[in-house]
């Protein structure tokens, strides 16, 4: 019933506006730059399966509709996606999003960026000429790492870029792996969007406090 209270009316988002809030009271959310990216969450539901050979009918949805195929590179998914913006600094989750797994990493980056940061970090799915006009409008600097197509390769300049941002962005990874291997997330639990993504924010502010005690209360080594 907790969990369901949560879930309606926006309210998971209250909660986790407010520990953000009280984070950046104390100082912790330093605004030096804002760190995005997204990962794969599977689905606790199998995957519709097709028909065997001979068999008639169509495909046997899976339990949760809501849970889409998803492929970045050569890893393909079938759940959703989580999206975070985190505050360079401590690796707090400034911003997060969850959405099916065949949304784009793009699609809802712009939301991600809270436009009181100095730079924006984040690798080549996320650089458009749209985007980098955007955060120039803002006064924001673009650390978007450029991509190569056909007609245009990369320079060695813009190759040498892309490696100093790579550095910087790469501490991003951090509360993904937090959630996946300390928090048991490598798959979901529920068979929707909705609760899913409550228990998604949940772990966004678990990981928050737990980051904010460990900067706050560094542990000192035995001697």
């Amino acid at each position: 019933r907790f969990r369901e209270e949560l879930t309606c009316d926006g309210l998971i988002d209250r909660v986790f506006d407010e520990i953000t809030r009280q984070l950046e009271q104390k100082g912790l959310i330093v605004k030096r730059g804002t760190l995005i990216d997204a990962s794969f969450m599977q689905a606790a539901a199998r995957p519709p399966a097709k028909p065997k050979k001979g068999e008639e009918g169509s495909t046997r949805p899976s339990a949760d509709t809501d849970a889409r195929w998803g492929r970045k590179g050569n890893k393909t998914v079938f759940g959703y996606k989580v999206h975070n913006g985190v505050d360079d600094a401590h690796t707090l989750i400034r911003r997060m999003d969850f959405t099916d797994a065949s949304i784009t990493d793009t699609e809802p980056a712009d939301g991600l960026i809270s436009g009181d940061e100095e730079a924006a970090y984040g690798d080549q799915a996320y650089y458009t000429h749209a985007r980098h006009a955007r955060l120039k409008q803002a006064g924001i600097k673009d650390r978007l790492m450029h991509r190569a197509n056909k007609h245009h390769p990369l320079t060695p300049r813009q190759k040498l870029r892309n490696r100093l941002i790579s550095t910087v962005r790469a501490a991003v990874e951090r509360p993904f792996a937090v959630f996946k291997q300390r928090y048991g997330m490598r798959r979901l639990r529920f068979f929707n969007l909705a609760t899913n993504r409550t228990q998604c924010m949940l772990a966004g502010c678990g990981y928050n406090l737990q980051r904010a005690a460990a900067v706050l209360f560094p542990r000192r080594k035995p001697a």
